[in-house]
């Protein structure tokens, strides 16, 4: 990692990023793809030295299950998801319809501002830079610093080309003629960070250069009243205790229907008991949000709310609240428990976070998931995922809305003379279109 002071840092650091870029994009998309895999092998398998090495640097258990799915299988599902066919990255291909070709380039560099709460989002951006063939300059942070590390010095051992296309590298934030000078070195620029952040950076960035933000999110669960059962509330500590709440996937709150086999009431008291006989250490919280939590935890009981939490300190705390306002938790394994009469009478609640909503953790019988899936992607939620898993998502989910290869890549259709001669495709008339398992 390299620790750029000045705008000749920048340009030092990535004066082999231009050739690093020509080799990655002589590389067949397959060749590609499995050596990102053979790194992520590397990593589940429990005998490796170095994966035990890293995760004394503080890496979360749900590292494992991101590497799980940056396998082959798993990559080529999402490169046929969103291209069709993944060699458009490597050739003209034809256009399935309406006659010619098409290509599909990505920028020859990404500068990436990573988040430093959350290394797996970082693994999963470089990933994605790597299948559009793009060479990149990652500004990492303490949290993250570990698990790059590791993943490009695998792939310096399975492939150089693709680590030589990787620089990673450090510098303040404060000093904006750096970061200008990363953006202006590069093709495309990724920023993750809060809304503030990206208003800071976004003067920085020259027009031309291809942009992708991802802003301040905000993720919350659902219990429709038939699932108010301790099942449930066990179910959502694997929700809470991923990265301490610190993620855009972790649940802030927890609306529950009253009128159900237990009460909302004692759903919190059995999430507290749950996350009592899992959290057993500190979380890791700035000393303002622990401030916070000791704060909340004594004003609540004068409002007519309940406080469920550990003894004799802030491992966990669970904060049952009448009030069925959207209240943003201070995170470090702190969550709200609010009753509602009906979920789908939430939408005043979500309103004013709606811009800033990600993903709904979902507790629901069968007969009611396609309803509340509606009401909840119609108000703003771009994610529904059953409870316990709100921190699993697939390779293939839109984050923020967005596609991870799409957003990256420019398209070159090439028409030939045959296709402007060819007759034109004749329009599909009703009832010819056959929908396969249609949503009832």
């Amino acid at each position: 990692m390299t620790l750029c002071r000045s705008r000749q840092d920048v340009v030092a650091i990535t004066a082999g990023l231009p050739e690093a870029h020509r080799r990655l994009a002589a590389l067949s998309i397959f060749e590609i793809v499995d050596a990102i895999s053979a790194v992520a092998h590397h990593w589940v398998d429990l005998t490796d030295r170095q994966r035990h090495e890293a995760a004394t640097c503080g890496l979360a258990p749900e590292t494992t299950f991101l590497f799980s799915h940056l396998t082959q299988s798993h990559l080529l599902a999402l490169l046929k998801s969103e291209l069709g066919d993944p060699a458009v990255l490597d050739d003209f291909q034809p256009r399935p319809m309406g006659g010619g070709f098409v290509r599909a380039f990505g920028p020859r560099c990404i500068t990436h501002l990573f988040p430093g709460n959350i290394p797996d989002v970082a693994i999963v951006g470089l990933v994605s830079a790597l299948l559009a063939k793009s060479a990149s300059l990652v500004r990492i942070g303490h949290s993250n610093a570990a698990l790059l590390h590791w993943f490009v010095d695998e792939l310096r051992k399975v492939h150089p080309v693709l680590a030589d296309a990787c620089v990673l590298a450090t510098w303040e934030t404060e000093k904006r003629e750096v970061t200008q000078a990363a953006f202006e070195r590069s093709d495309g620029v990724v920023v993750y960070g809060s809304d503030e952040t990206i208003t800071a950076v976004l003067p920085l960035i020259p027009p031309a250069v291809r942009t992708l933000f991802h802003g301040h999110r905000v993720s919350f669960g659902a219990v429709a009243r038939e699932h108010c059962r301790k099942e449930a509330a066990v179910a959502a500590v694997a929700d809470i205790v991923a990265h301490d709440q610190r993620g855009c996937l972790s649940p802030h709150l927890y609306y529950v229907e009253s009128g159900g086999p237990s009460s909302p009431l004692h759903f919190a008291e059995a999430l507290a008991q749950a996350l009592g006989e899992v959290c057993r250490t500190p979380p890791v919280v700035s000393p303002a949000d622990a401030a916070r939590i000791w704060q909340i935890r004594g004003t609540l009981p004068l409002s007519g709310g309940v406080v469920f939490q550990s003894a004799g300190g802030i491992d966990w705390t669970v904060l049952y609240d009448p009030d069925p306002k959207f209240c943003l938790s201070p995170l470090g394994r702190t969550i709200w428990i609010k009753p509602v009469a009906e979920l789908s009478d939430l939408s005043p609640h979500l309103q004013p976070v709606r811009p800033h909503l990600q993903t709904v953790g979902l507790a629901a019988p069968p007969e009611r998931l396609s309803h509340l899936a509606r009401f909840f992607s119609e108000n703003g939620v771009g994610r529904i995922c059953p409870i316990g898993t709100m921190q699993r998502p697939p390779l293939i989910w839109h984050h923020d809305g967005r596609f991870r290869l799409l957003d990256l890549l420019r398209f070159v259709d090439w028409e030939t003379p045959e296709d402007s001669s060819a007759t034109p495709a004749q329009p599909v008339e009703q009832g010819q279109i056959h929908l396969r398992n249609p949503i009832r």
